[in-house]
Order: structure tokens, then C-alpha cells, then sequence
């Protein structure tokens, strides 16, 4: 991996962290992910323990901290050694923090694409309802990548769309293909949506209710895939024919 060069901003409660000891980079295993099956009452996932890590190092490469720019070059060199290594909530904050400002819309686009295909596709067959709305309005899952990374990305991204709407379109269409060719993927843990919403805090605080994940009529599944694009589209507002 290519050192940094230089410090990346970030918007909202990051820019306020206390400083701390910058963490330990774990490898990720290769092969398939362990998928959670049955909610656990006892330890957070891997991916909000990965999450909780990267919140971390981000925050040390704003103090300019030597330590946090190799940790991160140690996190991007795992994020990068297998395609979707990581859940698409994590790996929208890596792009939007630290690719989408280096490589700007036209190359970062189509993998955002990729990643929020696959993700809500994962939302629409293992969340609740209430976890949809956890993870769309709390999370921000469709504006997160394009406001992390500050104002500056977030108008950049903006100035994309409205001055390159055809390539947009064409990169969206690549982002839907590559989704297509994962579709099945089991290098995430793809119920990662199950641990949220409000099972998810009634089995914290009483283990006799916990209860396997929610899961979508398999039957339905073609139906979300679809959906889950028609979704992404729209929220870029390339659902529609470019005016001519």
C-alpha cells in the first residue's frame, strides 16, 4: 500500500474524539466469514469491533499521528486482500474517508455502487423494520461514504452528478455488474443487518429472548436484488432517462 499523504477530514462527532492509543491491526481470516445466525447477547460482531478500530485510526491520522498512518496502511492492505472482505457499512467508510478524497467520484463511484447494491440487498432479507430504519437514518448507509470524508468531498460528489451525469450512469451500471458477479458472497458476514433494530436491544437486555436473525422468504429473493438496485439509483436520482 502507498503511504498517506497528509491528514483526511471527517465530519460530525470524529472531529471531537479524544485522543487515544492507536489499536493493533488483526488480519482478517480468508475464506468465508462467519455468518451470525442466532443474535449474541454476550459481544459485539466483528464488524462493530473492526468498525470501533478504524473509528480509531481514523481519528489518530487527523492528529497526525505516525502510528495511525501505518495502522491504516495495515487496515487498507486487509480491506484490499480479498474483494468484499469487508461489510458494506465498513467498507463505505473506508472509501468515503480515504479513497473517495484521493480518487474523487469517477473511479470511487462504481464501488460505492457495488457496496450499497450488495448491502441493501442484505438489509432487505435479514433486517426488521425497524433495523431498516436504524440502519438507513442513524447510520446514514446511502449518504455515508459521500459526507465522511467533509464538506469539500461531499460538494465534489455533488459537482459529479450534476456536471457528469452520462459517466455517472455508466459507472452506476458497473457498480451493478460487479454486484451481480458477488450477488452470493460469503466473504462478510451477510446478516451483519440483524444487529439492529429492536430485537436486537430487547436480546440485550433479556437472553431468553434472543431469536434467530429475521430472514426473507428465499422465494423473494430475485425480487430484493432488483429492489436493492432500483434503490441505489434512485437515491443518486439515476433512476430516470438522462434528458436529451
Amino acid at each position: 500500500m502507498k503511504n498517506l499523504l497528509g491528514a483526511l477530514l471527517i465530519v460530525g462527532s470524529w472531529a471531537a474524539q479524544a485522543q487515544t492509543s492507536i489499536p493493533q491491526i488483526v488480519p482478517t481470516p480468508q475464506g468465508p466469514a462467519p455468518q451470525s445466525l442466532v443474535l449474541s447477547n454476550t459481544a459485539p460482531p466483528q464488524f462493530q469491533l473492526r468498525r470501533r478500530i478504524f473509528n480509531q485510526v481514523a481519528h489518530g491520522v487527523m492528529r497526525n499521528d505516525p502510528a495511525a498512518a501505518i495502522a491504516l496502511d495495515k487496515l487498507l492492505t486487509d480491506y484490499e486482500s480479498a474483494a468484499f472482505r469487508y461489510t458494506p457499512l465498513e467498507a463505505l467508510e473506508i472509501i468515503g474517508f480515504y479513497f473517495l478524497p484521493r480518487e474523487g467520484m469517477e473511479k470511487a463511484f462504481q464501488v460505492i455502487v457495488a457496496e450499497q447494491v450488495l448491502g441493501w440487498y442484505d438489509v432487505l432479507r435479514y433486517a426488521s423494520d425497524s433495523g431498516r430504519e436504524e440502519i438507513v437514518n442513524n447510520e446514514g448507509f446511502f449518504k455515508l461514504p459521500l459526507v465522511i470524508g467533509g464538506p469539500r468531498v461531499g460538494a465534489l460528489a455533488a459537482k459529479y452528478f450534476d456536471e457528469h451525469p452520462a459517466h455517472a450512469r455508466a459507472m452506476l451500471d458497473r457498480g451493478f455488474a460487479s454486484a451481480d458477479s458477488w450477488r452470493e458472497t460469503l466473504n462478510y458476514d451477510r446478516h451483519w443487518p440483524s444487529y439492529y433494530g429492536l430485537e436486537r436491544l430487547i436480546c440485550l437486555q433479556d437472553s431468553t429472548t434472543c431469536k434467530p436473525t429475521p430472514e426473507l422468504d428465499r422465494s423473494k429473493w430475485n425480487a430484493a436484488w432488483n429492489e436493492a438496485k432500483q434503490r441505489v439509483a434512485a437515491y443518486y436520482q439515476l433512476d430516470k432517462p438522462l434528458l436529451k
